[in-house]
């Protein structure tokens, strides 16, 4: 999805300078990766930039896109999302966490100040000091979840609820 134009405006406005001032020239290129990176919040990984900067530019080498969003990952200015695969990006650099859905990839936003206080117990032994906490929350999005009546996609089986019966007789059948 698109972002509002006054948020991406001011991304690449942040963008910009933070790679000026790391000593890094604005090409047009690299200027078009980052009004890419900034305009949606979609969280792409560094393949969807290319494509779509190269509708716009088609001289732009995969290379030029790849460290265009190393620097500004390194920058702290976009975050790199683990969904599975390929890296993905994400600008939004206020606070939130995400939904993978396990189905078609689709990486999305969840803001939720539970969430943000959440951190390990008091007691807990941990190996260093917690900076941050990221959740990460997997299933399947709404777009992909069948419709009432609907079958299932293909190779997948509704779940069994565990309880009374559902022992190894029935264990056996799901694996014929």
């Amino acid at each position: 999805m698109p972002v509002g134009r006054a948020e991406t405006e001011r991304r690449v406005e942040a963008f910009t300078g933070a790679l000026r001032a790391g000593g890094l020239r604005l090409t047009h290129q690299r200027l078009e990766v980052v009004r890419e990176i900034a305009g949606t919040d979609e969280h792409p990984d560094a393949g969807a930039v290319h494509r779509a900067v190269r509708r716009r530019v088609p001289t732009i080498s995969p290379d030029t896109v790849y460290r265009t969003l190393g620097a500004l990952s390194a920058l702290g200015l976009v975050g790199r999302v683990d969904a599975g695969g390929p890296a993905r990006y994400d600008a939004n650099t206020a606070r939130h966490h995400h939904f993978v859905c396990t189905r078609c990839g689709r990486v999305r936003d969840v803001e939720d100040a539970a969430l943000d206080a959440w951190g390990p117990a008091p007691v807990s032994v941990l190996p260093g000091r917690v900076e941050s906490i990221e959740v990460q929350f997997k299933g399947v999005c709404r777009q992909c979840q069948p419709a009432a009546g609907a079958r299932p996609i293909r190779g997948s089986r509704p779940r069994r609820a565990a309880g009374p019966g559902s022992g190894a007789s029935q264990r056996k059948e799901r694996h014929r």
